[in-house]
């Protein structure tokens, strides 16, 4: 006790007295005053060396129970956090689709750490590795460092992840998308199947219709011949051209629907020739005002322009506007012809009447096949499938056709094509 005494009166040592295991433990007076890179060394050369400290149990005042309360609570705490490291091991081994496994492999090292300092505070209390648990303390704060930052990156994505109550209402309106997607899709495949069983009716009815009614036609045409000549027949007159007129009707629908049956099969073919637009702008615009009791045609356009397509289903195509510019205006409204280059290359003819026009929402529709604006409270004749045909004959010549129309205003029909058609469709 005596050199513990001068150790103390020397300023050598200072703290509780102890047995002369403490005498060991002071602290080197050439070390303590040494450079910093010599402390370094020292301390890695002396990292296992254990002469300058006491065993915990020899330093201070400790009782048993205070003892084995602070050894069985770090061991405890050692096992703790080596099997929180383990368990999570192996949710990234079985789990390869974890948002952040690499956050997960630092908490890992991070509590491996943690969990050695807390054996080594207990192996202290036998065997005093200060130098070793230091190291092992800085290791710990390292990680512990680089776990925050890496934490800190990802907090956007975390709060961005939905709760488990979010999932379970983003699953349910999955589930209704889809249940609504499926009754779409078997409403689409309903109208299909029925569609493709009004082009198989429509081919079959086209063509058994086609024979009788030119026969029916052209023994009207031998009627009117006969009822001409005769002052006796002369009062059958009117219902002899009212049949002839309905006969008319009948063809050009048997007509419509032929060249529905080309289309669907891909069977529309176009004969190409060079023609002047006026001179079909005028044909066309002539033979639709005598059909329909000389209605008013205004007709605006550049008459050098020439172009090379099909000239009959191009005529088609106008005197189907015109016809529906006709039938859905009031009889002294007028209906305009427009056409006029586009570029170098193209030419655009646009049909304006001054009639009921279309609704919005209907628009979009009004080249579908058999699609007609039910919105009157006018019946106006046809199948609907003028608009389509048109459209399709456009197509084939590599243009495209459009509208614009206001309710009770009216309506522009257009389209365009390239001045040769047949460059664009080889």
């Amino acid at each position: 006790m005596a050199k513990i005494d001068l150790a103390v009166e020397k300023g050598l040592y200072s703290g509780a007295k102890c047995d002369s295991a403490c005498f060991k433990a002071m602290p080197r007076k050439d070390i303590a005053q040494a450079g910093f890179l010599d402390q370094v060394k020292y301390f890695f050369s002396h990292l296992f060396n254990t002469n300058d400290w006491p065993p915990r149990w020899h330093c201070g005042t400790w009782s048993d129970f205070h003892g084995w309360l602070y050894i069985i609570s770090d061991v405890a705490i050692w096992a703790a956090y080596f099997a929180i490291p383990f368990l999570l091991f192996r949710i990234v081994k079985k789990r390869k689709d974890i948002p952040f496994p690499r956050v997960l492999w630092l908490f890992i090292l991070f509590i491996l750490f943690c969990g050695i300092t807390h054996l080594l505070d207990a192996i202290i209390f036998w065997w005093p590795v200060y130098r070793v648990s230091a190291l092992t303390r800085f290791f710990t704060a390292v990680v512990s460092i680089i776990t925050v930052g890496a934490l800190y990156k990802i907090l956007p994505f975390i709060y961005s992840l939905r709760t488990l109550a979010e999932l379970e209402v983003e699953i349910e309106e999955r589930k209704k998308a889809e249940a609504e997607a499926h009754k779409h899709q078997l409403k689409h495949e309903a109208a299909m199947e029925l569609m493709a069983k009004k082009d198989e009716f429509m081919s079959i009815a086209s063509h058994e219709l086609k024979t009788p009614v030119t026969s029916v036609k052209a023994t009207l045409q031998m009627l009117e011949k006969v009822v001409g000549k005769s002052d006796e027949l002369k009062e059958l007159a009117p219902y002899v051209s009212r049949a002839s007129k309905q006969v008319g009707k009948l063809t050009s629908i048997i007509s419509e629907l032929i060249d529905v049956a080309a289309i669907q099969e891909n069977r529309l073919k176009l004969r190409f020739s060079e023609f002047n637009l006026l001179e079909l702008v005028e044909e066309c615009a002539e033979t639709c005002r005598f059909a329909n009791d000389g209605r008013t045609v205004n007709i605006t356009g550049d008459n050098t322009i020439v172009v090379f397509a099909d000239y009959h289903r191009l005529e088609q195509v106008l005197c189907n506007l015109l016809t529906n510019a006709f039938k859905y205006s009031a009889a002294s409204e007028p209906v305009d012809i427009t056409f006029r280059m586009i570029g170098q290359d193209r030419v655009k003819i646009s049909v304006t009447d001054h009639g009921i026009g279309i609704p919005e929402d209907k628009a979009p529709l009004v080249f579908d096949r058999f699609f007609r604006v039910e919105e009157t409270s006018q019946n106006y004749s046809g199948i609907g499938l003028g608009l389509y045909i048109s459209s399709e004959i456009v197509r084939i010549h590599g243009g495209t056709i459009g509208l614009y129309s206001e309710v009770n205003v009216g309506s522009t029909f257009w389209f365009e094509i390239p001045l040769n058609a047949k460059a664009q469709t080889v």
